[in-house]
């Protein structure tokens, strides 16, 4: 009887000058959301060539609240109940249950089988009155023909969602996959092109959105929005710290899964070249394995 082995999906992604910069942050007695995770948010926009970048505790929240401000009240053109949300079949549970949650209807679109992206034949399909937005997941650093996606979204007037949670990156004809949609969602997990631990980055084009966002992400509060001083006028009476004026969740990520994930974004560039070279080697020996497989059959 064979002996079983067990390969781990990844054994420690985190070099010591990683740790180095968490351990720091430790050190001051601040670790919950503070400069760290501002400076993150900053680098992040400026790489990947996005307006607005808020770092969430996971790629999950990311999508949740995209889906969450999609049918916030303070939002314009909102939507609404039994509104549809294309999905591809082909995805994570919590690319989906967002939908749920926000009270959409998720419509289930087929992938091409031999990328495992959308499949925009089927997409067409798929479109009627009721169809408001898509949730896209580029899977392992792949897209579906992204000129041809948005030409179909732009002529039904189809929000784009792009989960970018497995391709942090990776490019369609020279432009980061997760800058095409008005938002995007990224994740920072362990077995990720970068990791924070735990943590993502959710990305818009909108200041309307940003704002709507950043008080989802924290609790609802106006605290830190553009118009702070407008709620807190409004509401004198109360202490302006603590104005919850919104829906909201605590989906805030720490400074120091903050100091980690900025440290291993600064070398994003050589971290995917690494996992390129390695992804190589494998396919190298499987297709030497292939041809002596088809010599000894032959």
């Amino acid at each position: 009887m064979s002996k079983k082995v067990f390969y781990p999906l990844l054994e420690n992604p985190y070099r010591k000058k990683d740790l180095d910069n968490a351990i720091k942050v430790i050190k001051t007695g601040k670790i919950t959301i503070g400069k760290h995770t501002k400076n993150f948010e900053k680098s992040f926009s400026k790489k990947i060539k996005t307006k607005f970048s808020l770092m969430v505790n996971s790629g999950s929240s990311a999508n949740l609240l995209a889906l969450q401000c999609l049918i916030n009240p303070y939002r314009n053109k909102r939507l609404t109940s039994g509104d549809s949300v294309l999905i591809p079949t082909v995805c994570w549970s919590t690319s989906l249950w967002p939908i749920i949650q926000s009270g959409l209807k998720p419509v289930f679109v087929d992938v091409d089988p031999l990328t495992l992206n959308i499949d925009t034949k089927d997409l067409i399909k798929k479109i009627n009155k009721k169809t408001k937005a898509l949730m896209l997941v580029h899977v392992l650093g792949n897209s579906t023909n992204m000129d041809e996606l948005l030409k179909i979204l732009n002529k039904n007037k189809i929000i784009l969602i792009e989960d970018t949670c497995e391709s942090l990156g990776s490019k369609y004809k020279k432009k980061y996959l997760g800058t095409f949609g008005e938002f995007s969602s990224f994740s920072f997990y362990s077995s990720h092109q970068i990791s924070s631990g735990e943590g993502g980055m959710i990305t818009c084009k909108n200041s309307e959105d940003y704002e709507i966002i950043k008080s989802l992400r924290s609790h609802g509060w106006s605290r830190g929005l553009k118009k702070e001083k407008q709620i807190s006028k409004k509401n004198n009476h109360l202490d302006s710290r603590f104005i919850f004026f919104n829906s909201g969740f605590n989906l805030r990520p720490t400074d120091v899964s903050a100091a980690i994930g900025h440290s291993q974004f600064k070398d994003m560039d050589k971290l995917i070249r690494a996992r390129n070279f390695n992804r190589q080697k494998i396919v190298n020996s499987l297709k030497k394995i292939i041809l002596l497989i088809r010599i000894f059959i032959l």
